[in-house]
């Protein structure tokens, strides 16, 4: 008699624990939220306003992975990387030419800052 009430406590316990698996295996996967990824400007259309920092990740990432699919190596790579990021933001390739007259100019920290903002909204 115990026997029987073991081989069905068991039977049960199997069957139980082989319903879950079939309802887990089932059971379509939690999907986390995952961030939109951030907009990748279209190479047609070069942007005039300032990019944010994913954005500039993002489009150089772009550029790279063009630059690797290219087979370009060492300066080769490094300059159609900039070239292609400024293609897509020109205000960045205008930004550093900003940076550079400042300098020589002799600035420093804010009122280099100032300059640099300056610059870019003059042009």
């Amino acid at each position: 008699m115990t026997s029987k009430l073991l081989s069905a406590t068991a039977a049960a316990l199997f069957a139980l624990s082989s319903a879950t698996v079939v309802f887990a295996q089932t059971t379509a996967p939690a999907t986390t939220a995952t961030p939109a990824p951030a907009t990748i400007p279209s190479t047609s259309a070069p942007s005039s306003t300032m990019p944010s920092k994913d954005e500039i990740k993002t489009a150089r990432q772009a550029c790279r992975q063009d630059a690797t699919g290219q087979g370009l190596k060492g300066d080769a790579r490094k300059d159609a990387v900039k070239s292609c990021l400024q293609q897509k933001y020109p205000v960045l390739a205008k930004r550093k030419t900003c940076h550079d007259e400042g300098t020589a100019k002799g600035l420093e920290k804010k009122a280099l800052r100032d300059y640099v903002k300056q610059c870019i909204t003059a042009s």
